[in-house]
């Protein structure tokens, strides 16, 4: 951004000095440029905090099903037969499926729409699309009423510059490195899926005990405080 600083003052000060030293025209002003600074808004930066949180855990599964997708469709060029090619997607969505269910059932609601946007951002497809690929039409069709049941509409797109532009300052960020980032994936079987939940579940209760504590010390001090009034 170019800005014209004029100060009167100063210039009426120096300008015999400067025509001496640096001439210049009578009728020009030294141009000067400065780096733009944004400036964002306390809601902008409440957005963007809180996005953060669920791009950081779920970023790394985006870029992950994008390494696969080229792996997988590289492999298929490179077989001749059409219903062996088949077979081949079919075992790799399987396989792509065994592989992160369980790390998909940890995710909330908001966790799981954000994944297949950045899905949406990485592989230029989305969810229905990748399913339409690997297990055919009739099949998307399926998981996305499954897919509404839930909440969750698996042909939901990226928008960076509408809808997503805080989430695509977050992932500026990230790649620019101002937002710490790891990229590795957790990868949970079925065994492990039941100990986190279990993990869960102690997490939660000791929490409930917490507040219940919580809730009867605020009514003894209020009642303490009631009786100091009389």
């Amino acid at each position: 951004m170019k800005t014209i600083i004029v100060l009167i003052g100063v210039w009426v000060g120096v300008t015999s000095f400067a025509q001496g030293v640096f001439p210049f025209p009578p009728d020009s002003m030294p141009e000067y440029t400065s780096i733009e600074i944004p400036v964002y808004t306390q809601d902008y930066m409440r957005q963007y905090n809180q996005l953060k949180k669920t791009i950081v855990k779920v970023y790394p599964y985006a870029l992950h099903a994008a390494d696969m997708l080229d792996q997988i469709n590289n492999n298929v060029a490179s077989i001749e037969k059409r219903r062996k090619q088949n077979q081949y997607l079919k075992d790799s969505y399987q396989d792509l499926k065994d592989e992160f269910k369980y790390a998909f059932y940890e995710l909330y609601t908001s966790e799981g729409i954000m994944l297949m946007k950045l899905v949406h951002r990485e592989t230029g497809m989305t969810v229905y699309q990748i399913a339409e690929l690997y297990r055919g039409k009739k099949n998307a069709e399926i998981f996305e009423v499954m897919g509404k049941l839930w909440d969750q509409d698996i042909k939901i797109k990226y928008d960076p510059v509408g809808k997503d532009r805080i989430a695509e300052h977050v992932i500026r960020d990230i790649q620019n490195g101002i937002v710490p980032f790891n990229d590795d994936v957790m990868v949970l079987n079925k065994e492990q899926y039941k100990i986190e939940q279990q993990k869960d579940k102690e997490r939660k209760k000791i929490y409930d005990e917490k507040q219940k504590e919580k809730k009867k010390k605020d009514r003894e001090q209020k009642k303490a405080a009631n009786r100091s009034e009389r």
